[in-house]
């Protein structure tokens, strides 16, 4: 096997041939190697009487390949992309990676909670690199490789130790467009228009409060995820049922309006979780800032 490796050409030799062929022409090849015209066609000379056979022929101003030409240049790219791959890896390991922080979080906190403050957010992590993993409304399960996780639902996070931040208030809101369509809009009137419905939380505990029928009108869409009743809502598609935490940034700027003095507590509650004490104690300044922002919005 030696004795083949000793009769391939050398690497800048398929180097000269891989550009010549990419760029059609010697010349560019030579400029984006940084070596002469001749020094090209010297190496291309040497590797034709290697393979005994032409493996470019000029046309106008361009050097074609033959038929040769163009099955060796397609094996000389993959066998040197590959080696640079290889290369490449064995650099990344070589270098030490920076500190990584995995944090899975719903989407709705991901959107309305954490990405609006992520600047003020990253000046805690300092040089710490952070991955955001996003879950689905309700789901407590996360990745093996999550570091911290910030849920809404029951607190039962497998595998991690879970802490209480906050209980959570739910009332109706839309934005000021949809208001100004519907301006006489009241309590009783609730049942002629659009709502932006959750597909798994009902609104039947606030309908109760309200002295309502538990019904929904006809021309109603149910969403999957409260980040998407909240953004139907921010685009004037209809009446969500906001959680308070979630949407306060929103009712501050006035970008969303509460309709009606009244709420019902939420459900379920907001909850912090590590993988360890280790990692409770390793990211205390940054778990601390998540919990102090998260109660700021009550």
């Amino acid at each position: 096997m030696s004795q083949l490796y000793r009769s391939l050409p050398s690497l800048q030799t398929l180097r000269c041939f891989e550009a010549a062929a990419r760029l059609g022409s010697f010349t560019s090849a030579a400029e984006e190697m940084c070596i002469t015209h001749s020094a090209v066609s010297h190496q291309i000379r040497a590797m034709e009487e290697a393979v005994g056979q032409p493996l470019f022929t000029r046309q106008g101003n361009r050097m074609a390949l033959t038929v040769a030409g163009r099955t060796l240049a397609a094996e000389t790219r993959r066998a040197l992309d590959y080696l640079s791959q290889a290369y490449a890896v064995a650099h990344a390991q070589a270098v030490p990676r920076p500190q990584m922080l995995n944090l899975s979080l719903q989407v709705a906190l991901a959107e309305h909670f954490l990405l609006p403050r992520l600047n003020e957010f990253k000046q805690v992590l300092g040089p710490v690199v952070l991955r955001m993993t996003s879950l689905a409304d309700l789901d407590e399960k996360c990745p093996d490789d999550t570091d911290i996780a910030l849920v809404y639902g029951t607190g039962d996070v497998p595998g991690m130790i879970v802490e209480k931040i906050a209980d959570e208030e739910v009332f109706p809101v839309c934005s000021p467009a949809f208001l100004a369509r519907y301006p006489d809009l009241s309590l009783e009137r609730m049942p002629e228009v659009p709502l932006l419905l959750h597909s798994q939380v009902t609104w039947n505990l606030w309908l109760e409060k309200a002295n309502l029928p538990i019904v929904y009108p006809t021309q109603s869409t149910l969403l999957d995820d409260i980040a998407l009743t909240i953004r139907g809502a921010l685009a004037g598609q209809g009446i969500a049922m906001a959680r308070s935490l979630v949407v306060r940034d929103y009712l501050r700027t006035g970008e969303l309006v509460r309709l009606f003095d009244l709420s019902v507590p939420g459900i379920f509650s907001y909850h912090l979780a590590c993988r360890s004490q280790d990692v409770r104690s390793h990211y205390a300044p940054q778990i601390d800032w998540i919990v102090r922002a998260m109660r700021a919005l009550r």
